[in-house]
């Protein structure tokens, strides 16, 4: 069963900042006692603003939280003035699929 959520608006991020962001599955996946396992798969897109390399603010390997209920990224840099959409997309215990996405700027600074 493949589960997606409404994508989440999270505060943005300076051009000079490196930040683990992600997203909580926690509310769906408690529901029925599942949890996230194995490495998520992580894209990225531009929803507004101009990036010829959007996947270039991806960096190192994304992962599961301890708790296995976070799909977890390293964001680096970006173009500034731009909006991107990164999605996790995670299998868990139970054969289920989880997706997911966020959303944020990028300012100068």
């Amino acid at each position: 069963m493949l589960t997606t959520l409404t994508p989440q608006l999270q505060s943005p991020q300076y051009t000079s900042e490196s930040l683990v962001r992600g997203v909580d599955f926690s509310p769906q996946l408690a529901q029925t006692g599942d949890t996230l396992t194995g490495v998520p798969t992580v894209s990225v897109s531009v929803l507004s603003g101009t990036d010829t390399n959007p996947s270039a603010i991806l960096t190192g390997t994304p992962a599961v939280s301890s708790n296995a209920m976070q799909a977890l990224q390293r964001i680096k840099g970006g173009v500034a003035g731009t909006t991107y959409l990164v999605s996790f997309v995670c299998g868990t215990t139970q054969g289920n699929i989880m997706e997911g996405q966020i959303m944020f700027s990028v300012v100068q600074g």
